[in-house]
Parts: structure tokens; C-alpha cells; sequence
């Protein structure tokens, strides 16, 4: 059992009621949506590896085109 501030009791009272649903229901459901969150942020390593390939990087570096880039400014 949980206990929490009695002014957020009463918001989620008022919510469940402009839900019609249960305060036990809101929890779930935010608890549920928070975990799917934390579970799809996942690694960067894992999300550069999902990023589509960029076909103007295809057959050059980028960081040689970069680094090219910058020396013009100089």
C-alpha cells in the first residue's frame, strides 16, 4: 500500500471521476506507460544502430568531409 500527498489524492480522484474510471486504473495505467518509456529509450548505441542509412555519407567519411569542411575556413 501506497501513501501519497493528499492534494494529489484529491487530483486523481477528480480525474477518475472525469475519466469514470478508478484511481487504482490511473495508476496502473500511468505506472505501465512509464515503464514502456524507460524500456524504449534504450541505448544510444541502439538507437544510432536503428538510424537509417544517410546515402550522401555512402562513399565518403563523414568526419573527412568534416574535417575538409573546416579547413576551408581556415
Amino acid at each position: 500500500m501506497l501513501t501519497i500527498d493528499p492534494k494529489l489524492e484529491a487530483k486523481l480522484e477528480t480525474l477518475a471521476k472525469q475519466e469514470h474510471s478508478s484511481p487504482d486504473e490511473i495508476v496502473t495505467r500511468l505506472v505501465n506507460e512509464y515503464i514502456q518509456r524507460k524500456q524504449e529509450s534504450g541505448l544510444l548505441i541502439e538507437i544510432i544502430n536503428d538510424l537509417p542509412e544517410v546515402t550522401c555519407f555512402k562513399y565518403q567519411n563523414p568526419l573527412d568531409m568534416q574535417m575538409q569542411l573546416r579547413d576551408e575556413w581556415h
